[in-house]
């Protein structure tokens, strides 16, 4: 008898779970698709802001144009921090493309052009994306005027 009860509980402890832990989640998807790039990078990635803030694209990132931005570790950008802002710009320039591109957009032999003019060569070896060897690392993080994805290095100009 103490069994059966003792189940029971824990079946409705799990299905009232499974709704609070959905909830989370989905607002948190809600979120994101109300926020702009810019705003997103100032809230995760406070070093990729200051960049791009010396860089001059904060107006362009917190715009209505589609942009997606390829995010550098944060710990690779700390090298770059004191550079001109020439370096600078040119950088961070090199991680942004006009559009709006999910990862299945990264096909096998593409070439993407980026917005400070540089060409972006697409490889995909062994299940990961390349991008001019720089791996892609996570995917997909759809913002309201774009995309963001996190690669596993710098790319340079």
């Amino acid at each position: 008898m103490k069994s059966k009860r003792y189940y029971l509980y824990l079946g409705i402890v799990l299905f009232i779970a499974s709704f609070l832990v959905g909830k989370p989640a989905s607002a948190q998807n809600n979120n994101l698709e109300r926020t702009t790039i810019m705003e997103y990078v100032i809230n995760e990635r406070p070093v990729l802001a200051e960049l791009l803030t010396t860089a001059g694209m904060a107006p362009t990132l917190s715009g209505s144009t589609a942009y997606t931005l390829l995010m550098p570790p944060e710990a690779r950008l700390q090298e770059l921090k004191g550079q001109s802002v020439e370096k600078i710009r040119a950088v961070m320039a090199a991680h942004l493309v006009k559009g709006t591109l999910s990862g299945t957009d990264f096909k096998e032999g593409s070439r993407l052009q980026t917005y400070g003019g540089t060409t972006l060569n697409v490889c995909r070896k062994k299940g990961s994306t390349l991008l001019n060897g720089v791996q892609l690392r996570i995917a997909d993080i759809a913002l309201r005027n774009g995309m963001v994805h996190e690669l596993g290095g710098v790319l340079q100009p």
